[in-house]
């Protein structure tokens, strides 16, 4: 492989990511990622010897970038001291603002009877990592556990189930409302 040149596996995975955050895993077919890719079909199979496969890839790699982007905005919010509301509400849209990530929660929550028990894994350590980060910010702000579910949420329905969902936008939940809901359970509570 020449030096600075994708390889052909990962010319692949990006394709079929961006054909599944368009057309889900069902709407996905491998002749699709083949056009996309700008490759053989053989090529495909030689690399991912099933759709299941290539999503499991793809799926790694989500995982990978997450971890990555949410280890750095945490430092960022560290540094900068940011309020507690503010830290938890910037993690909360900025994992609420991934293509890659709504296309997984799209298709998990979506069509979950077309997956394994890896599958489900993998989607569950995607999950992890931002439960993960949140009990980060909260261990920095020495915000008891006891108000964890209670946070993930409210957080998950006023950010992350519209972004999946637009029909379910609640006009109700602002930037501010959520903010001081968040700031009130917090101090009424420490």
């Amino acid at each position: 492989m020449a030096r600075g040149r994708p390889s052909k596996k990962g010319l692949i995975a990006d394709a079929a990511l961006n054909l599944f955050q368009v057309a889900g895993y069902q709407g996905t077919s491998i002749d699709q990622v083949v056009l996309e890719a700008g490759v053989s079909k053989p090529t495909v199979y030689s690399n991912y010897p099933s759709k299941q496969l290539l999503w499991q890839e793809v799926l790694k790699q989500i995982i990978e970038r997450s971890k990555a982007e949410l280890d750095g905005l945490i430092t960022q919010h560290e540094q900068c001291s940011d309020v507690f509301s503010q830290g938890w509400i910037d993690i909360w849209q900025h994992w609420s603002n991934a293509k890659d990530r709504l296309a997984a929660y799209r298709i998990h929550w979506g069509e979950p009877h077309k997956f394994s028990e890896e599958d489900s894994a993998l989607f569950a350590q995607l999950e992890l990592s931002l439960i993960q980060t949140l009990q980060r910010w909260m261990a920095i702000h020495a915000v008891s556990d006891s108000h964890f579910f209670v946070l993930f949420a409210i957080s998950r329905e006023a950010f992350l189930l519209p972004k999946i969902n637009p029909c379910r936008n609640d006009s109700r939940l602002t930037s501010e409302s959520i903010t001081a809901l968040i700031d009130s359970l917090v101090q009424q509570n420490n």
